[in-house]
Parts: structure tokens; sequence; C-alpha cells
């Protein structure tokens, strides 16, 4: 039983929404929820799936309400309620009043309320690229969240599909985006003949299915949504600059470190206009938020799920400061094995060892005098510190 406000501090919505938690917490859930009850009357009998295996083990029904508002400040107020048991039929029809809502904007537009998502399983497609996009595309624009087996849109098929209708200039936001994120790999041509992107890397010319899984999982939901987005916007100037909402789970899985540090800035300048809903394990992607973006699931003492506000600014933060904070529940830095071996110390009562326990202690006290030293867990260094106090001496005097 959680809610969560995604507006900023001047009640305007917030751009970047992150969420830790462990697993099984319901992070994933959470960007269902919000998937779901976007998706309109239509999509539900596309997503629900098995409608009990929404409801909490004990429960007998399930709740998901959202305000909505639109680019004039206007709100709508949705709600869906889910009973064990429900047929389509039966919750289209409980739900008819609120559902008419998201409904009725939808067919004002169907680019109403434009969401996209993807799941933590999102891999490269082969195929071909899809002709048109009728009404079923909304709910194809968050399939892949509640599937992992739902095909992304294939890039290779839709850029050579660009270059048909286009040429350089169809391809140029797609050959642009991948440039500007995978570092090293630039996008050369198409190879017509064999139906291939050719990227120039450090190891020479290299089709997009050779490149390595971390490239090609970026290159994947990276294009896919570059489809969805300039396809629903084409009669756009500039499509990119189009308003939506991307909900993505793991959102730096497969994510070299180096990468994770710039993931947030690098959808923030492609998508200015979008918010961002996003789940992460990751210390480093989560440093990258500012004030009010970072939230955390945590299960209390009870059991029950809780949604903790991360205090704060995590960007102005040590990487070892904020694994140490209750957002990530660490209470060292320390490797699992330092851990382990200073509680074993701790555990040897040294006023009766035995032979064997003297022979281990000598040995644990080794393996901890080589061992890099730990750091305080606070914002100063100790020339910080010592700044400080001279500081405020000073003005003491004055």
């Amino acid at each position: 039983d959680i809610t969560i406000s995604f507006e900023g501090e001047k009640r305007d919505l917030r751009k970047w929404t992150l969420i830790l938690g462990e697993n099984g917490t319901g992070k994933s859930n959470l960007l269902k929820a919000i998937a779901l009850i976007t998706a309109g009357s239509n999509g539900l009998g596309e997503l629900l799936g098995n409608v009990d295996s929404w409801i909490q083990n004990g429960a007998s029904f399930l709740r998901i309400d959202a305000t909505l508002q639109n680019k004039k400040k206007e709100e709508r107020q949705l709600s869906l309620i889910i009973n064990r048991g429900d047929t389509l039929s039966k919750i289209i029809s409980t739900n008819q009043e609120t559902l008419h809502l998201i409904d009725e904007a939808l067919e004002y537009t169907e680019r109403s309320y434009f969401v996209v998502a993807y799941g933590a399983s999102r891999r490269l497609s082969s195929g071909e690229a899809p002709r048109n996009m009728d009404k079923s595309y909304r709910y194809i624009n968050v399939r892949n969240l509640f599937d992992g087996s739902a095909a992304l849109n294939p890039l290779t098929s839709w850029a050579m599909e660009l270059d048909y209708r286009s040429g350089k200039k169809g391809l140029r936001i797609v050959a642009d985006t991948l440039n500007d994120f995978l570092p090293g790999t630039t996008f050369s041509h198409i190879d017509k003949s064999r139906k291939q992107l050719i990227f120039k890397t450090v190891d020479g010319d290299v089709p997009l299915e050779q490149l390595s899984d971390g490239y090609q999982n970026m290159a994947a939901w990276i294009g896919d949504l570059l489809f969805r987005v300039t396809e629903s916007f084409k009669d756009y100037v500039k499509p990119m600059e189009s308003r939506g909402l991307l909900l993505i789970d793991e959102i730096d899985l497969h994510l070299h470190p180096k990468w994770q540090r710039q993931l947030m800035e690098f959808i923030s300048n492609k998508l200015p206009n979008f918010q961002v809903i996003a789940t992460t394990h990751s210390p480093l992607t989560a440093q990258q938020a500012g004030e009010g973006e970072l939230f955390a699931l945590k299960r209390n003492a009870q059991n029950m799920v809780e949604l903790v506000p991360f205090i704060g600014a995590p960007r102005q933060l040590l990487v070892n400061q904020l694994l140490m904070t209750p957002a990530f529940g660490l209470e060292t830095d320390e490797s699992y094995f330092i851990e382990n071996q200073k509680k074993r110390y701790r555990s040897i009562d040294k006023k009766s060892m035995t032979k064997a326990e003297k022979a281990e202690l000598e040995k644990i006290k080794e393996g901890l005098a080589d061992r890099v030293v730990q750091r305080s867990n606070s914002l100063l260094s100790v020339s910080d510190k010592q700044l400080l106090k001279e500081i405020k001496e000073a003005v003491s005097k004055n």
C-alpha cells in the first residue's frame, strides 16, 4: 500500500524518478501498474494475463489510483479495481466509469498520455519493421515490460526502411543517437546486399549483430524507442521533443559503470520533454539523481513494503557514501570477505583460545593488516574538517 508523488518542489512534474529496492519488493510491479492504468480498456486484455497474479497473496482485490496531467495542466483522476477471480469483461464493467476517461482521451488523439515501457529482458530483434502503427500500438508500446519475450522493433529493418524513404536525412536521428551512446563505435553505413547495419569499431567494420551483448542491448531498446517516438510524432518538426512517459525496468542493465554514470544525462538530452520512471540496483546510476528523484522500496518489521524517499541529493555523495545510506542498506564499504574476517576475529575468545584458534587469529590479523583502509562515511575529508574548524574559530574571534 504505497503512494508516490511525481511532483517537484514547485508542483511541476518531476522529470526523473529512480526506484531502488531489493528483489521481491515490487519495483517492476510499480512500473506495470503505471503502464496498465494508462493503457486504456483495449490494452487490459493484452496486458493483464492471469488476473489473480496481480493480487497480493492473502488479499481479495487490488486498487490502482493515478492522477494524470496534460500539457495544459488539466488533471484526470483514474482508478482500476480488480477482484480475485474477475474475468476481463467483469473488470471492464466494474471500472467502466473511470476507464472511459482515458479511453476518451485516446479517442481524441492516440498520442495522448504517450507511454513507452521496457522490461529487464530487451534483446535485439530481427525481422521486418511494422508498416504502420494502428490503434493496437498503444499496448505494444509497453508490452515488453509485461512479457520479456515480446520482440522489440527490428532496428536493422527499420533503418533500411528509413534509408529507402528519405535517405541519409531519415537515418540521421538513429545514427546520431547510437553514436552518442556507443563509445568507440560509430554508425558507418547500411550493407544492403547483406541487410546489415555496419559500425566502425577499433577492430574494424562490424555488423550490429556482432557487437558485444552490451552494445546490442542498448541499441535494441534505444532503437525501439526512437522508432516509437518518431513514428508516433512524425508530423512534428522535432519528434524527439514530444511529450511522453518512459518506463524502464533495470535501466542500466548490461551497461559498463562508465556508461551508467552518463545514462540519465543522455536520455534527458535526447528526450528533453519526457518524464522517466526507472528502477535500478546500481549505485552509479542512483548517484546521478538529484534531490527528490530517488526512492527505495523496503520491507518494514511487519514485512510490509514501504516507499522511502531519499533525503538529500545523491549526486552530492561519493559512491561508497551512497552505498551506506538507508537506500542501499550496507553497513560498510568493505568486501564481504573482510567483513566476515572481522566478525570471526571478534568471535574468538582471546582468553581461552585453542592452538588452532590462535593460529587462525594470527592469519586473520595478517590478512587485515594488508587490507585497504576503510573510508569514513562522511561528506568531508580531514582537510575539509580542519578548514571548517579554522573558519569557525575565525568567526568566533570576530
